[in-house]
């Protein structure tokens, strides 16, 4: 479980957080949505720990301020929204990064492998800034599940939070992320994400937290939180949510463009 209680985070002068209390399961994927500016990106970092706050963040039972990195990293993985690298590591090297034992983890497959579901196949031994962005950005998902191959460890369940894991993939690998995100939340793990695509929220989400303002907006089930009134005054403009056949909500902004 993962559980925050009166969640505050304080950047320079500026309140970014602002009393955030929400619950998310494993078995469970949870995402956060809301306009530019209203806290995504910082609550995914306090819940890694990578920012200072007020309040507390428990995750599988620990404190998450008083408990070693290393001991998070057994059964948590990040995906940053940027990932900076300044060697010339190859595709294979970048994910051999998310092992427990390094590059000589004692699986030599396993990056082949996660390379392979990301669709990557026989990308392991190119240089890594040769790669296209999106290339780039799956290398760095097949980094993070080399760290959380097991939904479920002797911790307790695995978790995967992941920043804007979409933003620079086609729809076709958007929705690879979508489905390896859901399996590995049937498996028994927790996957946290930062989503700015409304119908892929409503498409895989178990569970939306909505952000305006540094607060949460709302939270609950999809067809709760992507209600018109509710993403209007978030967002503040005009959106109609609809029922798919699937009864899954799809979203869909009202323009008013001259002719559209």
């Amino acid at each position: 479980m993962l559980e925050t209680q009166d969640l505050h985070v304080t950047l320079g002068r500026r309140e970014i957080l602002r009393g955030l209390d929400f619950t998310a399961s494993p078995g469970t994927v949870t995402a956060i949505i809301g306009p530019n500016g209203s806290g995504k990106t910082t609550l995914l970092r306090a819940l890694t720990g990578e920012v200072p706050y007020r309040g507390r963040v428990n995750l599988n039972g620990h404190d998450i301020a008083r408990t070693p990195g290393p001991k998070l990293a057994g059964f948590r993985a990040v995906l940053a929204q940027e990932t900076h690298v300044a060697f010339p590591f190859t595709a294979a090297e970048i994910v051999r990064l998310g092992l427990e034992a390094g590059i000589g983890a004692h699986d030599p497959t396993l990056p082949e492998r996660l390379l392979t579901e990301v669709d990557l196949p026989g990308y392991g031994p190119r240089p890594y800034h040769d790669l296209s962005g999106g290339e780039q950005a799956r290398v760095q998902l097949a980094r993070v599940l080399a760290q959380a191959r097991q939904p479920v460890t002797p911790s307790g369940p695995g978790w995967l939070m992941l920043d804007e894991p979409v933003a620079s993939l086609d729809i076709a690998h958007q929705l690879l992320v979508m489905r390896l995100a859901q399996r590995f939340a049937r498996a028994g793990g927790g996957v946290i994400m930062v989503l700015h695509d409304l119908n892929l929220t409503a498409m895989v989400a178990d569970r939306v937290l909505l952000m305006a303002g540094g607060r949460l907006a709302a939270q609950g089930a999809p067809a709760e939180v992507l209600a018109d009134t509710v993403l209007q005054t978030a967002f503040g403009c005009a959106i109609r949510a609809n029922t798919a056949p699937a009864e899954r909500p799809w979203v869909l902004p009202q323009s008013v463009l001259t002719g559209a």
